[in-house]
């Protein structure tokens, strides 16, 4: 409960509140500028201190505009080549990696806010003094100063410290990546055990039933989150409504990160046992409507909250842009594939799926969102299509789903892994005779180094499905499905029979034809 009160809080800060840097230079300025003039205005520090005030505050004016001068100067030259880098890496990476830089980066904020705030406190006493002229507000114009060279002399050269090492793609992408695993937490709060189902699949609308289709109201955008507190009100709506007796189930059609159409896209579909009156109908639509506009989200960019994809989607964008001939850098895709790896382990002992969408249907709500294997798909799909020519990718792809195997006690999570691997058919792509027909520009070491990779991975999925059988894990599921649905049964009995011919799976088949030892 905590994490999640401080996950509310941290989203409300760093995708909310957008001006966080404005409203930092407001408060330097604005409350600390006020409370010292105010305190000025009563006091006369002149006589306290023994000092000629009017003559003092006459020659800090002179320092306070010069260092005015310097930070204004040095900001905008700083934030100049900020934008050229974020161009450059937003070019080289992904448009999207940077889009948010200024806006999510609380750290940035704070040194923004203090620049802001520094010069408007040294240009607010000056101001004040036009209307009071007989009252130099020479504490406010020091304490104004003493910011300024604060920022000059440690938080300038902090900012560019920090700024390096954060436009580093490393920084990007461990960034990416601890965005995505707070929001598996808080979407996902719940490993995976036996006893549970083992996979998730969409449900299904009957094509019997009678269906009323809510169409978005929003302004074309990506449907960027869901209120799926607020969509509990649309069941009990519809329930306690006069048709409430015909109502089945409410499906949500578009996934969180997908593209909205106005008055095109079908948010709800409602589904009814039996036709119901046009009039009814409208009144609905309209009730539905209000519900969905408090409810649904649509924005012109996406965002992280409730979008893993979208996580995956940037650090595989960076792979591949970082394999293509243009940039050919392939330590940066490597460093993606392992980043995509900790995510793909973290979302293969949860449980599916989401803690909402178990809780909603429940309540005759159905959630779309997307299932494990989908998510494995995206994370290693695109970047084996395009770095499949290239050795070291495709082992660091090996590697990082073989580390994850031992952590992975879902049957069919274990079966999806494998089945990564395996259908890349990779010894169709790396063997003797590709190598001897020249249609492999690489060593024979790195031939022998793939099948290597390739048998240690199949040593540990066996290891791994040997240790299900001893746990019991094969047999439970054989005997035993907690699912209605079909399909999800299927799909069970189908994991553990591919598990069990896997494991007396010989390799010396697919060795044929790739006699490496010669």
């Amino acid at each position: 409960m905590t994490q999640k009160l401080k996950y509310k809080i941290k989203n409300i800060f760093i995708h909310q509140l957008k001006d966080l840097g404005t409203f930092l230079g407001a408060v330097y300025a604005l409350v600390i500028g006020s409370a010292l003039m105010i305190l000025e205005y009563n006091i006369d520090f002149g006589v306290l201190f023994k000092i000629n005030i009017f003559d003092t505050y006459s020659r800090l004016i002179a320092v306070s505009n010069v260092l005015i001068s310097i930070l204004i100067g040095i900001s905008l030259t700083t934030f100049s080549v900020i934008f050229v880098v974020m161009q450059l890496a937003s070019s080289q990476f992904s448009p999207r990696i940077l889009r948010h830089f200024l806006i999510t980066d609380f750290k940035m904020q704070k040194f923004i806010g203090l620049f802001v705030g520094t010069i408007s406190l040294c240009v607010l006493p000056q101001l004040a003094s036009v209307f009071f002229y007989q009252r130099p507000f020479l504490l406010t114009l020091f304490v104004g100063s003493l910011f300024a060279f604060y920022g000059l002399a440690w938080s300038y050269p902090k900012m560019i410290t920090y700024l390096s090492v954060n436009m580093n793609v490393s920084s990007i992408t461990n960034r990416i990546k601890i965005d995505m695993m707070e929001e598996i937490t808080n979407l996902y709060p719940e490993n995976w055990i036996v006893g549970k189902n083992l996979l998730y699949k969409r449900a299904v609308i009957n094509p019997d039933t009678f269906k009323i289709l809510i169409l978005s109201p929003f302004e074309t955008g990506y449907l960027d989150s869901v209120n799926y507190k607020k969509l509990e009100k649309l069941s009990e709506f519809i329930l306690k409504s006069d048709v409430g007796s015909l109502f089945e189930n409410a499906y949500q059609k578009p996934i969180v990160g997908e593209f909205i159409m106005k008055d095109t896209t079908t948010l709800l579909a409602l589904v009814f046992s039996e036709e119901i009156k046009p009039s009814q109908i409208n009144i609905l639509k309209q009730e539905v409507s209000i519900i969905v506009k408090d409810t649904f989200k649509v924005a012109q960019f996406r965002s992280h909250t409730q979008d893993i994809n979208f996580g995956v989607r940037k650090l595989v964008d960076i792979a591949i842009k970082a394999i293509s001939p243009a940039v050919n850098d392939p330590t940066t895709c490597l460093n993606c594939i392992d980043q995509i790896g900790e995510i793909a382990k973290e979302l293969a002992i949860k449980e599916f799926p989401s803690a909402d969408s178990r809780t909603l249907g429940s309540k005759k709500i159905q959630i779309n969102e997307f299932n494990f294997e989908e998510f494995i798909d995206f994370c290693y799909d695109q970047i084996f299509q395009w770095g499949k020519q290239d050795p070291t990718v495709v082992k660091r792809i090996i590697r990082s789903i073989r580390i994850i195997l031992p952590l992975v006690n879902n049957p069919f999570n274990l079966k999806i892994l494998i089945q990564q691997v395996e259908e890349m058919d990779l010894l169709e792509i790396y063997n003797l005779s590709n190598y001897k027909n020249g249609n492999l520009k690489i060593s024979k070491e790195k031939l022998t180094t793939i099948e290597l990779e390739l048998a240690n991975f199949r040593q540990k999925a066996k290891l791994q499905i040997k240790v299900l059988e001893q746990k019991g894990v094969l047999e439970h599921y054989e005997m035993h499905h907690y699912s209605d649905n079909l399909a999800i049964t299927n799909a069970e009995i189908e994991a553990i029979k591919y598990l069990k011919v896997y494991k007396i799976f010989d390799e010396s088949i697919c060795v044929n034809g790739n006699e490496l030892i010669s």
